[in-house]
């Protein structure tokens, strides 16, 4: 992704959306716009990634949410937490359960971290990062299932957090309700405030400390910049 300052590239922003729009996406405006960014790569808008894309898209339309820098942070997290996939994935970018736990015991080891979540609980469940934004810890999938009205399932099936559907209401329920810290969109995106909303201080809403919150910001004002009000029908 090219480097752009945040000054930069919410002046962008505001050149191309209003502060925030009731209704569906323009999707073809959006799609139009980004593939004329140079803050995002080209292939973001093609196969499996467009539709992790489009799916976010549809469960936000879904929503009675409305403001445009919430979705547009959303798809920069997203983009952020998946590598660039736009799909769910396991920590480690892993393709098997033991790949992940392996990479968090060697975290664990290394003292990057203070406890391994993912050694397996008496059921054999590893609860280590999944999803378009990573869950990790036994009681962050319970809480976040029985939020989400899922009982415990998330505790007794945490690949769940895997599936397409169930990873993009967890994203964006997740970050819109402060379902995985104290921080939400709402806290960060207020109907007082515009372009002088901290995009950096909204890495809190996942991760709060990240020294790299600079590039999630980046992100989400590049996805800002492409989003359209859909016009009157």
């Amino acid at each position: 992704m090219a480097k752009k300052s945040i000054t930069s590239l919410a002046a962008v922003a505001l050149a191309f959306s209003a502060y925030a729009y009731a209704g569906p996406v323009d999707r073809a405006a959006f799609y139009q716009a980004c593939e004329m960014s140079r803050a995002l790569p080209k292939g973001l808008f093609k196969g499996e990634r467009r539709q992790g894309i489009e799916r976010i898209f549809d469960y936000w339309e879904t929503t009675k949410y409305t403001d445009d820098r919430w979705l547009a942070y959303i798809l920069g997290t997203a983009y952020r937490e998946s590598a660039g996939t736009m799909r769910p994935v396991r920590e480690g970018l892993c393709d098997t359960d033991a790949c992940s736990i392996r990479k968090v015991t060697a975290h664990f080891g290394a003292g990057n971290i203070s406890n391994n979540y993912a050694l397996p609980d008496e059921n054999g469940n590893s609860y280590f990062g999944r999803g378009l934004v990573q869950i990790t810890h036994k009681g962050k999938y319970r809480s976040v299932s029985r939020a989400l009205g899922w009982n415990e399932d998330l505790v007794h099936h945490p690949e769940m957090a895997l599936d397409p559907d169930k990873a993009t209401i967890i994203l964006v329920e997740g970050m819109a309700q402060g379902l995985f810290t104290k921080c939400s969109l709402p806290n960060k995106f207020s109907a007082a405030t515009s372009l002088s909303d901290d995009w950096i201080k909204a890495r809190c809403i996942v991760n709060p400390g990240s020294k790299n919150a600079k590039i999630t910001a980046d992100h989400g004002l590049a996805f800002y910049a492409c989003l359209r009000p859909r016009a009157p029908q």
